[in-house]
């Protein structure tokens, strides 16, 4: 059964955890962080509103995205690393520099590969998370069922 409160948790806490998971990943080439830990923990997010309103609700909701965030953040990934090409190497990174006011901002191909992990995994713990949820569900309606055929009276 899902609780009311679950559901308001739900409402405040995701958008403040993908707030978190991109703000890992905007800090991840310098700092500790990156594309992967961000999409872990947007999946998180996930994790709590499959929680809150259940598996189905939340197939509704995400369960389109699972699949073309994955590919897309394939295709980034390995853009990415293709892209390394043109300045000599495989992986070689390409860094473009912009001046926003006086603070300079350095942009290249480390955080386009990142963004791709980024995708890949969001999209796949979503899948993931999704089919976890589904067998849970499942495990406890069997478990109902179980327990409320042993109440009935032996004759």
């Amino acid at each position: 059964m899902i609780e009311i409160y679950l559901r308001l948790v739900d409402k405040i806490l995701t958008p403040v955890i993908l707030l978190i998971a991109i703000f890992l990943f905007l800090r991840g080439h310098d700092l500790p962080g990156g594309g992967f830990i961000a999409g872990l923990v947007a999946a998180s997010a996930i994790e709590l509103t499959i929680l809150a309103r259940g598996t189905q609700a939340t197939r509704d909701r995400y369960g389109p995205l699972a699949v073309p965030l994955a590919g897309a953040g394939l295709t980034i990934a390995v853009g990415a690393a293709l892209l390394g090409m043109y300045n000599g190497g495989f992986f070689r990174s390409i860094w473009l520099e912009f001046y926003v006011g006086e603070e300079k901002l350095k942009l290249g191909t480390p955080q386009l590969f990142d963004l791709g992990v980024m995708l890949v995994v969001i999209g796949m713990a979503i899948t993931y998370l999704l089919r976890l949820g589904e067998a849970a569900e499942a495990a406890v309606a069997q478990q109902s069922r179980l327990s409320s055929q042993t109440k009935e009276p032996h004759r």
